[in-house]
């Protein structure tokens, strides 16, 4: 269903995460693709979005085919933040999000994510110097708390939309938590009742079932999916179905067909990414597709490993391979190849 942020009206009520490591452009145009009606750049420290270093520069870029797109920021200097979303604004984002939901130490360490959320007083300078800065859409993205003894969720959701912030996200484990334990969206019920601005929900959010269940439960105003898509974008079209039919309607991709997702995936790191980063970053998203599919493990650590081009489509040609033997399929009707074995070697890029 659709939903409103402010000015900027969605398609629907359902968000790809900001991820750090995760969400480039490869990444948001498969979860578009797939039925997202907001994607976001990576999680960005505002110190390093500032200094307009080569790596942010990259990590930044975005193209119009994405839109609508946010950026999210972590931070605790309400002058720096300010800075940041002008420049953010100058350069077309259409909506901000402030993070206070990373409970990774790194973060923490510098006083921003989920470790902020300690210190009301500040957060609530943070939240107004960015509300103040611009004119696009300023939200934010929070834990229930620092740890059980500090659940403050309604008190930050409160001063978030006092402050002009126009929607609040919530990830209802506490920073101590980590990903540990279950994602208590009782939490979330109790943040959209106390809330005018659209209350978003994330976490534990897997399957269709997991989607429409914390709609119905909390009568929050969208989902934000993060680890439930890693290897699966198609979930965002699985829930949106589920939603509107009861059901699952399009049959979700069988192992040939995420194998192609998975080289179409690559191929798009290419284009933003020399090769050899794009193989760093393929690591981390190539087990995500082979998981599930049978004879896939004893492929897994070479997916890990891979280093170009050529072995990252030779090791993809061999899980097919070893899939479609497994099934019967004969062999002039296996599909799914990289490239006929009497074509050359793709060309190096970047």
């Amino acid at each position: 269903m659709p939903m409103k942020i402010g000015s900027l009206q969605l398609k629907n009520n359902l968000i790809a995460a900001p991820l750090a490591g995760v969400s480039n452009r490869a990444y948001r145009v498969l979860c578009k693709r797939y039925g997202a009606g907001l994607v976001y750049v990576e999680m960005l420290k505002v110190e390093s979005f500032l200094h307009h270093n080569r790596k942010m520069m990259t990590l930044k870029y975005y193209r119009d085919d994405e839109r609508p797109v946010g950026i999210q920021f972590a931070g605790n200097n309400p002058q720096w933040l300010a800075e940041a979303c002008k420049m953010a604004q100058d350069e077309g984002y259409d909506v901000i999000d402030f993070n206070m939901g990373c409970p990774v130490p790194k973060i923490g360490r510098c006083g921003a994510g989920s470790a902020l959320m300690a210190y009301p007083d500040r957060a609530a300078k943070c939240f107004e110097a960015m509300v103040q800065a611009v004119k696009i859409p300023v939200t934010l993205k929070m834990r229930a708390g620092v740890n059980e003894g500090c659940l403050n969720f309604v008190e930050m959701g409160r001063m978030a939309e006092g402050c002009g912030m126009q929607a609040v996200t919530i990830h209802p484990r506490t920073r101590a938590q980590m990903f540990t334990g279950q994602a208590d969206h009782s939490r979330t019920a109790e943040l959209k009742a106390a809330l005018k601005v659209p209350v978003i929900a994330s976490g534990d959010i897997k399957e269709p079932e997991d989607g429409l269940r914390v709609l119905q439960q909390t009568g929050c105003d969208g989902l934000m999916l993060g680890r439930g898509v890693w290897g699966r974008p198609w979930l965002f079209r699985e829930i949106d179905e589920t939603v509107r039919y009861g059901r699952v309607i399009t049959p979700s991709p069988g192992p040939l067909e995420r194998l192609s997702v998975l080289r179409e995936h690559f191929e798009m790191l290419v284009e933003t990414f020399d090769v050899a980063t794009s193989c760093q970053v393929v690591r981390r998203y190539a087990t995500w597709y082979v998981r599930d599919i049978p004879g896939s493990p004893q492929f897994r650590a070479r997916l890990t490993r891979v280093n170009t081009r050529e072995v990252f489509h030779e090791i993809v040609d061999e899980i097919t391979d070893h899939f479609e033997r497994a099934i019967g399929v004969p062999p002039d009707e296996q599909l799914g190849r990289a490239r006929p074995k009497s074509e050359p070697a793709l060309q190096t890029v970047g």
